[in-house]
């Protein structure tokens, strides 16, 4: 009987552990929704911020209000959610680039992806594309490796600024072929873009929304991607991984995360309604339209991902020498 007794004192005390977690997902959301998008309105991540709060408000019975909070390459954005309540009232539509990128080329950066913030959901990946102009003499990636290795230095490619996602891997292209070339940042992608297309840059590796558009319109000419697998909407484009560089495999991701320290069942309620919502034909067709594949990949999975990829670039920070500090 004291056995018995001990078991069953064991299990109450268990449940009344509970009960709180229970009530608080009962409870949740309790307002209103602040989805954070360190981005201006009308960009790609926030066009995409505004899909996913449209379809999940209904799922979670509030309105969800996207909150963009732009400025410092995302760091404003992606800093008031580390720093917000940890309640699920506040979240955060999060891309690699704020991330992940910023808190890399930082000797000192106002927050860790992996301890401030909680995984929720990866929504889907975004593909780049290496490009070059229409006009431009260089026809296959090995013309572009050889015209470098020619004229060392004198080719040159754009970003979205230092630090920024195709900066890192133009390095990692860079390195990993043996080439070099000049790096010329401008202050977001359209810029960059325009820059190409008059001819003013050799190269870039951008969006395929970016990059799809011109070149189905003659303007650029692809050469190939960094994505592990041919892009649908280049079929005859090949992946780097193929042409031998088999270190040159690198995608941008979005998902949404909330702070850390945020109720379990809260995380567990959040992801299991952006699956919900994530998961349908017409979510899919509507994010691909806008350049992101979905793959809904779940908390853990996330989490998981996101280790391997801050080991990834911190290496090519580093042996790049590229810093923000």
């Amino acid at each position: 009987m004291p056995m018995l007794r001990r078991l069953l004192l064991h299990c109450l005390a268990a449940l009344a552990g509970l009960l709180p977690v229970l009530a608080c997902a009962q409870a949740y959301p309790t307002a209103p929704v602040h989805l954070v998008v360190a981005f201006p309105p009308g960009g790609g991540t926030d066009g995409a911020a505004r899909l996913i709060a449209e379809k999940l408000a209904p799922e979670l019975g509030q309105s969800i209000v996207v909150d963009n909070r732009a400025g410092a390459g995302g760091t404003i954005g992606a800093q008031s959610v580390a720093r917000a309540r940890p309640d699920g009232q506040t979240l955060f539509f999060g891309t690699g680039a704020e991330l992940l990128i910023n808190p890399v080329t930082r000797k000192t950066a106002p927050y860790d992806l992996l301890k401030d913030f909680i995984p929720i959901t990866e929504v889907g990946t975004v593909s780049f594309v290496l490009a070059v102009p229409a006009g431009s003499p260089v026809r296959d990636v090995r013309e572009l490796i050889a015209t470098a290795k020619a004229q060392p230095g004198k080719l040159n490619y754009s970003s979205f600024g230092i630090g920024s996602t195709n900066h890192l891997i133009g390095e990692l292209f860079l390195k990993a072929t043996g080439t070099r070339a000049a790096h010329v940042p401008f202050q977001g992608s359209q810029q960059a873009m325009t820059s190409l297309l008059a001819g003013d840059v050799d190269f870039t590796f951008d969006t395929t929304a970016v990059v799809l558009p011109q070149i189905k319109a003659g303007k650029l000419r692809a050469l190939a991607t960094p994505s592990p697998s041919r892009l649908p909407g280049l079929p005859d484009v090949p992946t780097l991984q193929e042409l031998g560089y088999g270190r040159l495999v690198a995608e941008g991701w979005m998902g949404v995360f909330a702070p850390a320290g945020t109720p379990p069942a809260v995380v567990v309620a959040l992801g299991t309604a952006l699956d919900k919502v994530i998961r349908t034909p017409d979510m899919e067709s509507r994010l691909a339209a806008r350049g992101v594949a979905v793959t809904a990949a779940d908390g853990p999975q996330f989490r998981a991902k996101l280790q391997a990829e801050l080991d990834k670039w911190r290496r090519v920070a580093r042996e790049a020498d590229v810093s923000l500090d």
